[in-house]
């Protein structure tokens, strides 16, 4: 029995491994060249998440409001995004604001 419990202890562990995690554009504000990027997990996921992508994905929107590109603009913050019933967070939300480099030059 106890070899039993300890096989799906160890399964359960296994698919709560590190998952590739996408971060998206979750807000922003043109005018004061903001965005905010974010990604979403659960409480069997520990994710993996690639900020340089993040990165690539908030200049992408910066240069499209016209501006130069965006760098990093604080350490990212966590919420929680899904509650049980009692209250338990399963479920959060993690974002980082990155700010908006220089206008790109008019020709």
């Amino acid at each position: 029995m106890r070899s039993t419990l300890l096989l799906v202890a160890s399964a359960a562990l296994m698919t709560a491994c590190a998952t590739p995690s996408t971060v998206r554009v979750a807000g922003g504000d043109q005018s004061q060249g903001t965005v905010v990027m974010a990604y979403d997990y659960s409480l069997m996921q520990s994710p993996k998440v690639d900020w340089q992508q993040g990165l690539q994905a908030a200049s992408g929107q910066c240069q499209r409001w016209g501006y130069n590109g965006a760098i990093p603009a604080g350490k990212p913050s966590q919420s929680c995004k899904t509650e049980t019933q009692d209250g338990d967070c399963i479920g959060w939300t993690i974002s980082a604001d990155f700010q908006c480099t220089a206008p790109a030059q008019q020709q």
